[in-house]
């Protein structure tokens, strides 16, 4: 656990930036009025920090083989994270940044947990067992505890 406690923090600080983002964006799309254009401001600056951290980290670029090797459903996170920035800069401002995030982690943990138990994508498999069963009830009630007014 000790040897993991690093990712685990990162994983923490990458999750609170979330819902920063979230936020971000929905500020964005009220100022410019159009949550594509914010999607699209968003991988433009993207893509020019992704640039920066290449060189600086003198990281080598795959050979056209590799590229072209790589599973056709491994291109698919470019479309999942452009609908996320889509519809995030939609929801915010309609239902807030806790109950976007809320339903959004909601459907992550789930559909991860499938994903884990089928081992789809490649991934190694991990079954649904009674304990991951409750832990998913327990993640609905809180969202729900969450949403409640």
């Amino acid at each position: 656990m000790k040897s993991n406690l690093i990712y685990l923090v990162m994983a923490l600080i990458t999750g609170a930036l979330i819902p920063v983002q979230a936020s971000t964006n929905a500020a964005f799309t009220k100022s410019v009025g159009n949550p594509f254009i914010t999607g699209l401001m968003v991988f433009v600056v993207g893509f020019l920090g992704m640039v920066v951290f290449v060189l600086i980290s003198g990281t080598s670029m795959p050979t056209t083989e590799q590229v072209i090797a790589a599973p056709l459903y491994s291109y698919l996170g470019g479309i999942i994270v452009v609908s996320y920035v889509i519809i995030i800069s939609i929801l915010v401002p309609r239902i807030g940044v806790g109950n976007s995030i809320a339903f959004i982690v909601t459907g992550q943990v789930l559909f991860a947990t499938i994903i884990d138990h089928f081992g789809l994508f490649g991934v190694n498999a991990r079954s649904i067992d009674l304990t991951r069963i409750i832990g998913l009830i327990l993640l609905i009630g809180g969202v729900y505890l969450v949403m409640k007014k």
